[in-house]
């Protein structure tokens, strides 16, 4: 990353901090960052695109794609257990960042890049098992299915916690992972 990146990112994550999304103008970012307003227009093309750029940087567990790549077996059945896991545990520990991208990001600007990865990196990894005869459903169906099932028992517990009061989520999620094994993975 260049020095420049660096400083914006920074300055950007210091003052999303302490101002929210909304209350913070490219142009103090820049000032802060030491960088022509420009520049972050030609680097990020949006305010959004530089809060997204934050996350990746900045995320408790850096960019998930990467932390997955190295935690999958090869194992379909134990990888797809791997994948709902690793995708709700990245959320829970990066809960300041998720509330920041639900509550203030504009219509517009993208919305969970580091979720929209992670589905392609998993879609791509189901197209190779289905390639081997060990998986046998549409790889980017079952992708988003369990990135929504995580994301929807993740956001439901964060913003209605009474509907999961009498369920544990490492429940739900181990029997969502076992309906997908016997769908899409025991022909």
């Amino acid at each position: 990353m260049r020095a420049t990146e660096k400083k914006i990112l920074l300055a950007a994550t210091k003052l999303f901090s302490e101002f929210g999304y909304s209350g913070v103008s490219t142009r103090k970012i820049a000032e802060v960052a030491g960088v022509n307003e420009l520049t972050i227009f030609r680097v990020y093309k949006s305010k959004s695109n530089l809060l997204q750029a934050v996350i990746r940087y900045f995320a408790f567990e850096g960019n998930i794609v990467e932390k997955i790549a190295h935690e999958i077996t090869g194992n379909v059945k134990k990888d797809i257990q791997i994948f709902a896991d690793t995708y709700y545990m990245f959320l829970q520990n990066n809960i300041k960042m998720y509330l920041i991208q639900i509550r203030e990001i504009d219509e517009e600007g993208l919305k969970f890049t580091n979720t929209i990865d992670y589905t392609a990196f998993m879609k791509d990894y189901f197209v190779k098992k289905a390639e081997a005869k060990e998986f046998f459903g549409d790889p980017y169906l079952v992708a988003t299915s369990i990135v929504s099932m995580i994301m929807g028992i993740f956001t439901l517990k964060v913003h209605a916690p009474t509907i999961y009061s009498d369920a544990d989520h490492r429940e739900l999620i181990n029997r969502f992972v076992r309906d997908i094994i016997r769908l899409y993975c025991e022909q």
